[in-house]
């Protein structure tokens, strides 16, 4: 190859193509857009992560990954052999999108739903089908009957459930919906539950009854783990298996792995973090309201709002930080009460003063 040869015309196209993951961020301020939890690791997983610290210069043993997997698999109530730790509940969402589809498979998607996978689908040349949620009252629904048709020559079917960033149900563990889509597709059926601890159903029981049926969840959410990167894969046993091959032991780091087997080793906080947080989500959801926008119902941390003024730079140069996933629609993570009320008085400022232009 020459020196001077253009070095884009050997990446494949739909990988220059391709969307990327994109928001706007503060470096200082309320941080209202990732979906986080606004509360700390408990003191008894930092201290036991600071415990190992010192070990940053080897690799882990692979006997933590192995018990990171048992308590995986006991908290959600299947076997070993069902659960992947991957490094994020993103991590589990790569290794299918990279392993399980080729270059041209087709994926279907609700619209709108977690921006990563259309992000994933693009990088790696998939087409992407997407099936337009429907407005309902306070909520959000699938087009379940258009999903269905349109995963019939599907390699892929993905569903975020409850949805991102609506924060609506969408099967809702509904074993008729779930047998009809794994019978339909001509490959797999992924179900998110990167927020089951606030919406409370679950598919897990199902993936022995459908062994195309895979789960994922992650500890970034309810767990306030976000940065330590643990997420994992529940699947059929030979799903599971293939998919690792293409990981090692070292994939979730050493503070990840400790930081996920001590959360996982006394869950009970999980419960006190999700009520807090369900709280506050009420809280919000009245202040929006109050001030006069269209906010919908959420089994998640966060709320989806309906407003067609801008909201996004006036508040980022507040030092407050939300999403605007779709054009006239916000995304609010919930975050603590203090929070909460810096947010609605300057939104409040906000727009009276738009209101009086």
């Amino acid at each position: 190859m020459a020196p001077t040869a253009d070095v884009k015309s050997l990446i494949y196209p739909w990988l220059i193509e391709a969307e990327e993951y994109s928001f706007d961020d503060i470096n200082e301020g309320i941080r209202l857009h990732l979906n986080e939890s606004p509360y700390p690791p408990p003191d008894f997983i930092i201290e036991e992560v600071k415990k190992y610290l010192h070990l940053g210069n080897r690799y882990q043993h692979p006997s933590l990954t192995e018990r990171l997997r048992e308590l995986m698999a006991e908290y959600n109530k299947v076997e070993p052999k069902n659960v992947y730790p991957t490094p994020g509940g993103d991590g589990a969402l790569r290794a299918i999108f990279y392993n399980l589809a080729q270059v041209g498979d087709k994926v279907v998607l609700n619209n709108p739903s977690y921006s990563m996978y259309k992000v994933y689908t693009s990088v790696r040349g998939l087409k992407a089908i997407k099936v337009n949620l429907k407005e309902d009252g306070n909520w959000w629904k699938m087009d379940f009957d258009k999903f269905l048709e349109e995963a019939k020559d599907a390699r892929l079917v993905v569903i975020d459930d409850p949805n991102n960033p609506t924060g609506s149900p969408m099967l809702k563990a509904e074993e008729e919906k779930i047998k009809a889509l794994a019978e339909t597709v001509k490959g797999f059926v992924l179900i998110d539950e990167a927020y089951y601890e606030f919406s409370g159903y679950s598919a897990v029981k199902l993936i022995e009854k459908y062994p195309n049926l895979m789960i994922v969840r992650t500890l970034s959410k309810a767990f306030s783990l976000a940065s330590f990167r643990v997420g994992y894969l529940i699947a059929n046993e030979e799903i599971v298996k293939n998919l690792m091959k293409g990981s090692t032991p070292f994939d979730i780091s050493l503070p990840g792995l400790i930081a996920g087997i001590t959360a996982l080793e006394n869950p009970s906080y999980v419960k006190d973090v999700v009520k807090e947080i369900t709280k506050n989500r009420e809280y919000l959801f009245k202040g929006l309201t109050k001030l006069g926008l269209k906010v919908y119902n959420s089994l998640t941390n966060f709320l989806f709002v309906k407003d067609e003024r801008e909201l996004l730079t006036p508040l980022l140069n507040k030092g407050i930080a939300i999403r605007k996933p779709l054009s006239g629609y916000y995304r609010i993570s919930v975050g603590t009460k203090e929070q909460i009320d810096t947010l609605l008085n300057y939104l409040g400022e906000i727009i009276e003063n738009r209101n009086s232009k």
